[in-house]
């Protein structure tokens, strides 16, 4: 049903075209003339000495004229091909020969269709839920290509049948209400966020979210995290199942994880195995560490943000995986991109702050985060250092705390003249100083030095200068 002959886009494509013609045809008359003034130069002089000069300066041109009419119909079947897209009309299936394109008519069919179910539902409220075949019709055209089309081009379509995406959105919302055991058909509605629209789907993802959140059973829980895992491992795009995380899987575990309040009570062993048992865990981490590394930048950040959330929550239960999880999340700390590296150095400091983990490695995670100062994501060092530090003292004997804090005063002197460096540094120190107190006496001297270059001067931003009364606040109070 789409005609895209008037389109804006169909027309710009269509003059880029027609201009390269006439550039074309132009460039291949000039050819022709030089082939012309050639010929009869090669006529005069064909007596002269100088014959077979001209003789291949004539059959230049004449190869220059031969490539120069190929050019010409090579854009002018170009632009053959550009009309015929102009008026395409969305073809068949090539699975499916029998498919018949969808014309305007059969467009307006399909409106007047929905329109009778509407008028159904509004008074039959079970309508959907007790006629399999329509909501099945609903999500084959939800799913298909079609509709994906159309709604990428809706300024190219009457302005009467832009509400088609929308009104299978609130049809199967309202069949999703009825039945909450069909979890298939929250992964579908994800598909809406694929690709941008005019239109407002916000009633959607609130939909997913009070869902999950609020609506399915345990068993029914899952039975998404079952489905998801399923897409993860699958040749689906990343962006699905991105989206599936965030808009299912998140939701639905921070209302499982939440803590105690007066209306939610916390979740029980038994609860947390029916939605979380072991096979689904042991599933996830063999899906990590077999394709984790072919995961795009922003689906690995996602996964990174689960993992945190099951160490945070439900770290008994990955007790068992501390290896392979180890190994994938310290894989990732290789990446070139600062966004997946930094959350994997946040990931690392929950696992040492959840698991026993090697003096060695800790010391190295906490260094490298010392020196990220310049790092673009630094609300990610920040949130890593505050989970990583307050752990310090749990993780490391005395004398390995005490190496670290040693590391730290080196840093110090040789970087005093790095503004960026030393407000990290005291950021820190001025965030955890129960860690710090005991060498407190090593810290005092240079917290007066440092005052002046990071809050006196005039120029000083204004997280500096904020910086810098906390630094008075740590001085009053350990001295």
């Amino acid at each position: 049903g789409i005609n895209q002959w008037n389109s804006p886009s169909s027309q710009r494509k269509l003059e880029v075209v027609r201009q390269e013609i006439e550039m074309k045809h132009h460039y291949l008359s000039q050819k022709i003339k030089e082939e012309t003034l050639l010929t009869k130069s090669n006529e005069i002089a064909s007596s002269a000495a100088d014959q077979p000069d001209t003789q291949v300066a004539l059959q230049a041109a004449r190869r220059a004229v031969e490539r120069a009419k190929e050019d010409l119909n090579e854009t002018r079947r170009a632009y053959t091909h550009e009309i015929s897209k102009a008026t395409f009309q969305v073809l068949p299936d090539k699975d499916s020969p029998t498919q018949r394109p969808m014309t305007t008519t059969a467009l307006e069919l399909q409106y007047q269709g929905f329109k009778i179910v509407e008028v159904l539902i509004s008074h039959d409220s079970a309508y959907l839920p007790e006629h399999n075949d329509v909501v099945r019709g609903f999500r084959w055209l939800w799913r298909s290509r079609g509709r994906h089309y159309r709604l990428l081009h809706e300024e190219e379509m009457p302005p009467r049948y832009h509400s088609e995406s929308l009104i299978l959105a609130k049809f199967l919302t309202s069949y999703s209400k009825a039945n909450p055991t069909d979890v298939d058909v929250l992964f579908d509605l994800i598909r809406i966020f694929l690709q941008p629209s005019s239109i407002d789907f916000s009633f959607v993802k609130q939909f997913l979210n009070d869902t999950v959140s609020e609506v399915l059973s345990s068993e029914q829980k899952c039975q998404v995290m079952q489905r998801f895992l399923t897409l993860l491992s699958s040749d689906g795009s990343d962006e699905t199942k991105t989206l599936s995380l965030q808009m299912l899987v998140y939701p639905m575990l921070r209302s499982t994880f939440r803590q105690t309040t007066k209306n939610y009570p916390p979740p029980t062993a038994n609860t947390l195995n029916k939605i979380l048992p072991d096979a689904t865990i042991k599933d996830l981490i063999l899906i990590l560490c077999k394709d984790g590394s072919s995961f795009h930048p922003k689906l690995t950040c996602e996964l990174l943000r689960l993992i945190n959330i099951l160490l945070e929550n439900i770290r008994n239960k990955l007790t068992e995986h501390r290896k392979d999880m180890i190994k994938y999340i310290w894989n990732i700390l290789k990446s070139d991109d600062n966004g997946t590296k930094y959350f994997g150095y946040l990931v690392v400091s929950r696992f040492v702050a959840v698991f026993e983990t090697p003096p060695k490695v800790t010391l190295q995670v906490y260094v490298s985060l010392l020196r990220s100062h310049h790092s673009t994501e630094k609300h990610m060092v920040r949130a890593a250092l505050d989970t990583l530090v307050p752990s310090l003292p749990n993780r490391l004997t005395e004398d390995e705390l005490g190496n670290a804090i040693k590391y730290t005063l080196k840093l110090m002197y040789e970087q005093v003249n790095s503004v960026p460096q030393l407000a990290h540094l005291w950021d820190i120190i001025t965030r955890n100083p129960n860690v710090y107190i005991g060498h407190k006496s090593k810290f005092l001297p240079h917290m007066v030095n440092s005052l002046t270059k990071l809050g006196l001067s005039p120029n000083a931003p204004a997280e500096n200068k904020e910086l810098s009364v906390e630094l008075v606040k740590l001085i009053v109070t350990w001295v």
